[in-house]
């Protein structure tokens, strides 16, 4: 059994002072972890701590310019690296999750191109086109 003190991360949220939200004056809590559970496996194929239940084969190309840097770190326990002509390189990941891996590929800029699954590359051009629109 785990013991677990739920407060608010900062005081300036308003919604946590208001008492609109009453996770700031929460009790302690008892939490029962199932035998069954673990962590490990369940993070395995997550690009973060983001999980899901889906098996996502996830390509992303990077040109030349990030090549170096995306070759020289680990990303994930699966990935596997393709030389590209021209010095870029692809990543090949097996995850459970986009949600963080799409965030990721943003922040890469236009040095990141999504080539799987056909969801994710959307939802970055989706991402990309709100941006823009802001920009306006």
């Amino acid at each position: 059994m785990v013991s677990v003190r739920l407060r608010p991360r900062a005081k300036g949220h308003p919604h946590l002072r208001s008492g609109q939200n009453s996770i700031g004056e929460a009790d302690w809590k008892n939490l029962e972890r199932s035998q069954k559970f673990s962590l490990e496996k369940r993070l395995r194929d997550s690009f973060g701590v983001h999980s899901g239940e889906g098996e996502y084969e996830v390509v992303i190309r990077f040109n030349a310019r990030a090549a170096d840097y995306v070759r020289e770190k680990k990303w994930h326990q699966s990935q596997q690296l393709r030389e590209l002509k021209g010095g870029g390189v692809e990543l090949k990941l097996k995850l459970s999750s986009l949600a963080e891996i799409e965030r990721w590929v943003l922040s890469w800029g236009g040095d990141a191109k999504v080539l799987k699954p056909r969801e994710l590359a959307e939802a970055v051009r989706q991402s990309a086109r709100a941006i823009l629109k802001q920009a306006d």
